[in-house]
């Protein structure tokens, strides 16, 4: 880190990025992170050193969701539908929560089981889809691909 020095309120203080260190009037130095308290050290040297130690725990945050060029976010899609909508597909078709679940790992994804319960209750009931969506107009031919033995 890179500290040079500013004069703040008639104080020589030291500036590294977000960071400062202000002597006090108590001889000891304070160190400052976006005016954010961080600790008082006895030298202008332990400080520096402590805000290169937080400096060297910071990780960046990991990304929420995986990102295409497009700069949009990565949904998972079976047969080009949303998984909701493929969920309320099975619910359709009769298709009970151990199945729907089975099917739904094969092609890498995972939701929380009231998630795929409520969706599959969704299709099932036609008076939600107004409301909730509609189901994947899934063929014959998908649905038995997926391992669904249609009526």
């Amino acid at each position: 880190m890179n500290w040079t020095t500013k004069t703040l309120n008639k104080r020589e203080v030291l500036v590294s990025g977000d960071f400062s260190i202000i002597p006090c009037k108590n001889g000891r130095q304070q160190l400052r992170e976006s005016g954010k308290m961080r600790g008082t050290f006895t030298d202008a040297s332990a400080a520096q050193a402590h805000a290169v130690f937080l400096m060297d725990q910071r990780q960046p945050p990991a990304p929420k969701r995986e990102r295409r060029s497009g700069g949009g976010s990565v949904h998972p899609k079976v047969f080009g539908f949303s998984a909701c909508a493929v969920l309320k597909a099975l619910g359709q078709a009769g298709v009970k929560y151990p199945e729907a679940d089975a099917i739904l790992k094969r092609h890498g994804i995972e939701m929380p089981k009231a998630s795929v319960s409520v969706q599959l209750g969704f299709g099932r009931n036609e008076h939600t889809w107004q409301r909730h969506g509609q189901p994947a107009p899934l063929t014959p031919e998908q649905l038995k691909a997926l391992g669904v033995v249609h009526d």
